[in-house]
């Protein structure tokens, strides 16, 4: 046989071997596919049947550029992925819920010290929505398992450049993400209606601040001598007295928290 007739065979061989695995990446996995703006530190999670986004967040890539850009499918799962706790032997610290897009490339939760969730890598939690990674992306550990679980091997994902700003968007992730899951729509978390006039934050002082505190002392939640002043304490106590009530723990009175509270038993 001469040797171009054996080139061809080899190259012919190696189409009809590469076939079933361009089929088989052909197409998308699951309900959902992942788009990871590195410009504005977002991902989000798009329903393929219909683009609705279904989830955002902020997020943290990798700093110099160490996050691939392009067209991926999530990779075939080790044993270790998609677990609650994973060690990074590299890094020596531990990860939740780590789902593959790339060789060691991973969404992942913040970095841990230990299997505790109060070890939690401070600085890393103050850098959230910055590039601060070794070139995972990083996320909420809420968000992480979210991925972890309903975004199976194969489903597409995009990491790109973004372009234009999106600072309105990036405040309110970075305040909390969004779920479509949650019952919200995602017009009125970009767009919220107006807010309720706030009543009291940290920093306010006077008689409708004592009262406040007076009132959560007799509820237990507040262990100071009343000052009048709304410092640290009545902020710890306010959110202490709000997941008491099923709220989010914000730490801010509005009308509605004050008469909930004054008429709390």
């Amino acid at each position: 046989m001469s040797a171009r007739k054996w080139i061809a065979l080899v190259l012919l061989c190696a189409a009809l071997w590469l076939t079933p695995l361009v089929g088989a990446r052909a197409g998308d996995a699951g309900e959902y596919r992942i788009e990871v703006d590195l410009s504005n530190q977002i991902t989000t999670v798009y329903r393929r049947s219909d683009d609705a986004v279904v989830r955002q967040m902020i997020c943290s890539t990798g700093k110099d550029n160490t996050t691939p850009r392009g067209s991926f499918r999530l990779q075939a799962s080790l044993d270790s992925d998609r677990q609650a706790w994973y060690f990074i032997g590299k890094y020596q610290c531990f990860v939740k819920y780590p789902t593959r897009i790339r060789g060691s490339i991973l969404f992942h939760s913040l970095p841990y010290a230990e299997r505790d969730m109060a070890s939690v890598d401070m600085a890393a939690l103050k850098q959230l929505g910055s590039a601060a990674s070794h070139g995972c992306v990083r996320l909420r550990w809420e968000d992480a398992k979210w991925i972890a679980e309903n975004c199976p091997d194969g489903t597409s994902t995009r990491i790109f450049l973004g372009t234009g700003d999106q600072d309105e968007l990036r405040e309110r992730l970075l305040s909390r993400s969004y779920a479509l899951e949650d019952g919200e729509s995602y017009e009125t978390f970009v767009h919220p209606p107006v807010q309720v006039k706030v009543l009291l934050v940290r920093g306010d002082s006077g008689g409708a601040v004592l009262t406040l505190q007076r009132r959560l002392s007799e509820l237990g939640y507040y262990d100071e001598a009343p000052s009048g002043e709304f410092d640290a304490p009545t902020v710890v106590a306010v959110m202490r007295c709000q997941r008491a009530l099923g709220m989010d723990p914000t730490g801010v009175v509005t009308p509605a928290l004050e008469q909930r509270i004054m008429e709390r038993k």
